[in-house]
C-alpha cells in the first residue's frame, strides 16, 4: 500500500516512529525512573535495618570507636577526673563534627588507666563524684558506686559501664560506647 504524501511531499509515516513504539519507549522510561527511586530508598533503608546485625551502626555491634579525651600528663595517678568525649556524631545520612558524645571518669592507676561511663546504668542520669573523693553519687536516685564502679547501695542494676582505653602519642583515649539503661547485663546501643 503507498504512503500518502505529508505536507512537504514526503510520506506521512516516513521517519516517525509508530505510536505502538513511542508509548514502548515511554514506557520503559518510566519504568527505569521509578526503579532509580525507588533504588534509591532501599538502599540506605535496608543499611539502616541491617546494620545493626552486622555490627556498623555508630559504635553498636562491637565496632571500635577511639575517641581522644586527654592527655595523660594532666591525670593526676589516683584522682578520679570526669572527661567530655567529644567526637563525630554519625546518623544514617550525615556527619556531625566535634559533638558532645557524652562523658567518662577517668583514673589512673600507675601505667593502667580505667575509665567508666559517667551515665549511670539505672535511668541515664549523670554520675558524681561525691565530696570524700572515694565514691561516685548518682543524685536522681541515690546510687552509690565505689571508686572500681562497683554499686553500693541504691537501685542501679549493674556497676558503672567501664570502657577500654589506650595511650597513642602521650593521649589518652577511650572505645567510646553506650549501653542500655536499667537492665543487669551489659546491652550496647548504637550511638
Amino acid at each position: 500500500m503507498p504512503h500518502e504524501p505529508g505536507p512537504h511531499g514526503v510520506p506521512a509515516s516516513a521517519g516517525a516512529p509508530a505510536p505502538e513504539e513511542r508509548r514502548g519507549a515511554l514506557k520503559a522510561l518510566v519504568a527505569i525512573g521509578g526503579l532509580a527511586c525507588a533504588g534509591a530508598i532501599a538502599v540506605p533503608a535496608a543499611s539502616f535495618i541491617a546494620a545493626p546485625a552486622a555490627g556498623s551502626a555508630g559504635a553498636a555491634g562491637g565496632r571500635e570507636r577511639w575517641v581522644r579525651v586527654g592527655r595523660l600528663a594532666d591525670l593526676p595517678p589516683g584522682e578520679p577526673r570526669r572527661l567530655k568525649v567529644i567526637g563525630e556524631e554519625r546518623d544514617a545520612f550525615t556527619v556531625a563534627k566535634d559533638q558532645m558524645l557524652g562523658a567518662i571518669w577517668v583514673i589512673r592507676e600507675g601505667e593502667k588507666i580505667r575509665a567508666m561511663s559517667a551515665t549511670c546504668p539505672h535511668l541515664g542520669c549523670g554520675i558524681e563524684l561525691n565530696d570524700d573523693k572515694k565514691s561516685f553519687n548518682c543524685p536522681c536516685h541515690a546510687s552509690r558506686f565505689g571508686l572500681s564502679g562497683v554499686p553500693e547501695t541504691g537501685p542501679s542494676p549493674r556497676p558503672m559501664d567501664p570502657l577500654a582505653t589506650r595511650v597513642v602519642d602521650g593521649w589518652l583515649e577511650v572505645d567510646f560506647r553506650r549501653y542500655r539503661d536499667g537492665v543487669a547485663e551489659l546491652q550496647e546501643i548504637a550511638g
